[in-house]
């Protein structure tokens, strides 16, 4: 019994040593961490293409002239209505829908998939042109069948999200303030539940741009830890000031509220917490007319930007241009004094200065709440903050798209095997411990010698 003791003794000191050894790496690593380094890369297709709208995971050749999908949504459609080049109606079931092909030599027909009820989600419109592998024989080529497949939904297998694990539904904010929010919305912004989001947007714009026309300037400390309804008050109230980034903020809060599925991004890359290469916070707002995320700026004034064809441009593609100085035919939606169409090119000053080959853009996920930085206090101020904070650190973080490879992925790693292994090292401290005690219980029941 002596001997046990003595044992166990030793194994809980060198797991109490090992404990605190693994809790101070994880305190340097979170508080030696860059301001912008809870990120993760991502591909373009995970940031922009919402599970919301069809994806083709896989396909399928069942027979020659039969191709089978298997597709990913939000809804579950239990069956497709098939025509091919406008007619020859065809059904097809569930999410691996099989349909005919028509399989003359190297014409192109066209197959729209429209699910029943309509408008339960998009249609998906392909088009097939087939060559046989009799025809490549008789070249001299050995292969089977092709099936050249253009389609109007993504295809392939990829992480995806729905567009409510973008957006925030801001419960935190309190329920008296989410119905003054409604009663703005409604009586002073002016909406309507027939309003097309175009129409939501041009109404939302004019009224924050507003009422936050005084609330430009450095934002006080408290500001970075206040949720999206407090700030604003603060700010179109005159007792606070901000950045681009609580205007962003504030721009995802209230065209989340009306109705408008919105994230916040994030472009910037620092060295060091000092060294600062980009900075510049804004919105993308999701236009379901088009089925595509719109670059939204609160601080400038830009409520979306459109190309030649009248699609919206989102935030990658402005990078792109950017590396280009492509921004011909681009167009934008402005409210200075009053609501305009001007050519991008006139107005696109931040993005030409700030979308660098430098650019690390992140995507957040909610809860919408700032990013800790060095000051720690509101964590014991406002619970979302602090959870959020902790989530994004560890578990969920924000998602980046970025012209070059960044240690994202590697951060987090770091992060996890450390707190899995204090974790780890809690349990079993506690294990020996809980041993000590059963042991002290048994010597004790001992009759005395």
């Amino acid at each position: 019994m002596v001997e046990a003791m003595r044992r166990y003794k030793w194994l809980t000191r060198v797991a109490g040593v090992l404990f605190l050894v693994i809790l101070a790496a994880n305190l340097y690593v979170f508080f030696t961490r860059e301001w912008e380094s809870s990120f993760s890369p991502a591909s373009y297709a995970t940031l922009y293409y919402v599970l919301d709208v069809p994806t083709i995971r896989e396909w399928k050749v069942l027979e020659r002239d039969r191709l089978q999908l298997d597709i990913a949504c939000t809804h579950d459609i239990k069956e497709w209505t098939v025509l091919t080049d406008g007619s020859k109606e065809q059904s097809a079931i569930g999410m691996t829908p099989s349909f005919r092909i028509d399989t003359t030599f190297s014409q192109l027909h066209t197959y729209r998939l429209t699910p029943v009820p309509e408008n339960t989600c998009p249609a998906i419109e392909i088009s097939i042109r087939f060559y046989s592998r009799e025809f490549y024989g008789s070249l001299g080529m050995k292969r089977t069948d092709a099936y050249i497949v253009r389609s109007s939904v993504p295809c392939g297998e990829f992480e995806q999200f729905s567009l409510s694990d973008w957006t925030d539904d801001y419960d935190y904010v309190g329920t008296d303030a989410l119905v003054e929010v409604a009663r703005i919305l409604r009586q002073e912004v002016g909406l309507r539940d027939s309003d097309a989001t175009f129409v939501r947007m041009e109404k939302l714009m004019p009224y924050l741009r507003k009422k936050l026309q005084a609330s430009g300037g450095v934002p006080k400390d408290d500001e970075r830890w206040m949720n999206p309804w407090l700030l604003y008050n603060e700010m179109a109230g005159g007792t606070g000031k901000g950045w681009c980034t609580q205007n962003a903020q504030v721009w995802v809060f209230w065209a989340n509220r009306a109705g408008i599925p919105t994230r916040f991004v994030f472009n910037a890359r620092t060295q060091d917490n000092t060294i600062v290469y980009t900075g510049h916070a804004f919105a993308e707002s999701y236009i379901r007319e088009q089925n595509r995320w719109a670059y939204v700026d609160l601080s400038k004034g830009h409520i979306y930007v459109t190309n030649k064809e009248g699609k919206v441009l989102n935030t990658a593609e402005l990078l792109q241009l950017n590396q280009q100085n492509a921004f011909d035919s681009t167009f934008a939606r402005v409210f200075a004094d009053s609501l305009s169409t001007v050519p991008y090119a006139q107005c696109n000053d931040v993005v030409r200065s700030e979308f660098t080959p430098h650019s690390i853009l992140k995507y957040r996920r909610p809860p919408n709440v700032e990013d800790v930085r060095n000051i720690y206090t509101g964590f014991f101020r406002d619970r979302t903050f602090l959870l959020g904070n902790l989530e994004r650190y560890l578990i969920k973080p924000q998602l980046a798209y970025s012209l070059y490879p960044t240690e994202g992925a590697e951060t987090y790693l770091i992060r996890r095997v450390l707190f899995f292994a204090l974790m780890a090292t809690l349990v079993l401290w506690l294990g020996i411990l809980s041993g000590v005690r059963r042991l002290r219980r048994q010597g004790s029941a001992l009759p005395n010698q």
